[in-house]
């Protein structure tokens, strides 16, 4: 008999996908998950179109207990979810402002539009999250503002 499996530390759940570092100073991670590639032994290339879902003051990855049911919802419709993890995550609230964390969200997504296929993004901001959002659409690199597609908050 197998012995119980404990569950995930994790209320919001697990999700599979890839971490990576998006800026260097500050060194900055993501995380990405995407929808799983129809053929099974393919390669999967990232989808171009990322949801990018922002938490509040001390929140890093995991940041809501939706976060599972946003990523099965955008994978349906072939959307990747990104979490970044900001200089103003977990402990770093408080140290920083709108400012540098739009600076961040657009480092990201030039990153994502470089090195993971990215084209088209919408933001999710949860709390003060959703300050980001609405900063970086009046502040953030014009580019990326202009690729913004749609903002939840």
């Amino acid at each position: 008999m197998r012995p119980a499996v404990p569950p995930p530390l994790s209320p919001y759940g697990t999700l599979q996908g890839t971490l990576f570092q998006y800026s260097t100073f500050p060194s900055l991670v993501a995380f990405e998950s995407c929808p799983p590639s129809p053929d099974a032994g393919a390669a999967l290339t990232p989808p171009s179109n990322k949801v990018i879902l922002v938490g509040g003051l001390s929140d890093g990855l995991l940041p809501v207990p939706y976060t599972q049911t946003l990523e099965k919802a955008v994978h349906k419709l072939g959307w990747s979810l990104v979490q970044p993890v900001i200089s103003s995550s977990y402990l770093g609230f408080g140290h920083g402002n709108l400012d540098r964390d739009t600076g961040e969200v657009s480092a990201l997504m030039r990153y994502l539009c470089a090195h993971r296929s990215g084209e088209t993004f919408a933001i999710v901001g949860h709390s003060t999250g959703c300050q980001n959002a609405v900063h970086f659409l009046k502040h953030g690199d014009k580019d990326m503002v202009a690729r913004t597609k749609s903002v939840a908050l």
